[in-house]
């Protein structure tokens, strides 16, 4: 049994005791494990059935590791259909079974209102991102379902309702907290695994940097690309001077505001949530990239990070019932500029590979041939490979490490601001 007596559904035999949960949210809608209750499960859990309990349609939260078997392209939504075949009806379940990962998932069944609802609310009041700045999951669950319900109810959602439900203590992340500080317990020694797992992953991030940087000289290491006596293929396409690539973002969203009046014309624009939440979500954040920088050196990776967006999103349109399968928009990963990476390269980090996108000639270069993408960084300007330095697309691999670039990248805008 869980910490509120819901079942543990985790590990091999998890799939065995779904009957188990579905009835006990029968009775009690939310489930909070310690894993996801920020340090105080109880009160958390307490907060978000206030939540559900003044929504004017069932709704069920399961903040809880899920069991094995589960689809492992999104756990979590399987998760939520699983447990609504079981408790049937109208109803929004909220389901998030990684601590470790920034998906939580809404799923819509019946006459109720759908997750359209709350990116709506976004997109008005939170134009820039950090709609979720340092909220925990059940913090982000409180908010959408806030937003649904006031949906359902007819009512138009302001920023002041919205925070008078995020800004309690319950559903912040803390600034400061030491789960060992207290004499340990069983949810602190779990958060603190968490923790952990999150100081190991950076870690594990630095080193990889490093190793990418092609300056170590082990056997099979690749050499660092020298600039002379290589063929420039960004400047060959017009797109080696940030000015170029800010034009090219200008040109494509344009194209892609046109391609989307048609799509939605036609009837044949993106119809499921996650393709539309994807194209708008893309197409807003090239936009807002494009607001904040100019065509100076500086803004290159900014501005590069927007073409990859607006491309992404025109590749999401373009795949429509026909093209289902049709993979998402990869960029190259050793230049983004030269367009999408239609092929796989392994690079040596160490004692491990890693397989990331290419393009056709990147995929089979080597040597001084094989030029990356380079920055100004540092006071001096020095000019650096994109993913030596600690920014968003070094994180993300501009796509190639994390599905929704968007949402990186919009989150990321919001804490600059």
């Amino acid at each position: 049994m869980s910490a509120d007596g819901a079942p543990d559904i985790s590990g091999p035999d998890g799939l065995d005791r779904l009957d188990e949960l579905a009835a006990s949210l029968a009775d009690d809608p939310v489930v909070v494990h310690p894993l996801f209750g920020n340090g105080r499960s109880e009160d958390v859990d307490a907060a978000l059935t206030a939540v559900v309990e003044d929504l004017p349609f069932p709704a069920y939260v399961v903040l809880a590791p899920g069991p094995d078997g589960l689809a492992t392209t999104d756990p979590a939504r399987d998760l939520a259909g699983r447990l609504h075949e079981r408790i049937g009806g109208d109803a929004v379940l909220v389901v998030q079974t990684d601590p470790k990962s920034y998906g939580l998932t809404l799923a819509s069944f019946g006459d109720v209102p759908d997750q359209i609802a709350i990116y709506e609310v976004d997109r008005d009041l939170f134009p820039n991102g950090a709609m979720h700045e340092d909220l925990h999951p059940a913090g982000i669950a409180a908010r959408n379902l806030e937003i649904l319900g006031a949906a359902d109810r007819g009512e138009e959602v302001t920023r002041e309702q919205l925070d008078a439900v995020t800004s309690q203590a319950v559903f912040r992340r803390p600034e400061k907290w030491d789960p060992l500080q207290d004499p340990p317990t069983a949810e602190s020694i779990a958060i603190w695994t968490t923790f952990a797992f999150v100081a190991v992953t950076g870690a594990a991030y630095l080193a990889l940097r490093s190793a990418l940087a092609w300056r170590a000289t082990a056997p099979g290491a690749l050499p660092r690309p020298a600039r002379s006596g290589r063929v420039d293929r960004a400047a060959a396409a017009g797109l080696g001077t940030p000015a170029e690539v800010r034009a090219a973002v200008e040109r494509e969203l344009e194209s892609l505001a046109r391609l989307l009046a048609r799509a939605t014309g036609s009837g044949s624009g993106p119809v499921d949530l996650e393709r539309r939440t994807l194209v708008d979500g893309s197409y807003d954040t090239a936009r807002s990239l494009l607001e904040r920088t100019g065509s100076a050196a500086a803004d290159l990776d900014d501005l590069v990070g927007a073409l990859v967006l607006v491309r992404t999103a025109t590749r999401a349109v373009g795949a429509t019932r026909a093209a289902a399968k049709r993979p998402a928009y990869r960029a190259c990963f050793f230049d983004p500029r030269h367009g999408e990476g239609v092929h796989r390269r392994t690079v040596p980090v160490g004692d491990r590979d890693l397989t990331v996108p290419a393009c056709r000639p990147c995929s089979h270069t080597t040597g001084r041939g094989l030029a990356p993408m380079t920055v100004p960084s540092g006071l001096l300007g020095r000019e650096r490979p994109w993913y030596e330095l600690d920014t968003v697309w070094a994180r993300t691999g501009y796509g190639a490490f994390v599905e929704d670039l968007w949402r990186h990248v919009a989150r990321e805008l919001g804490s600059v601001r």
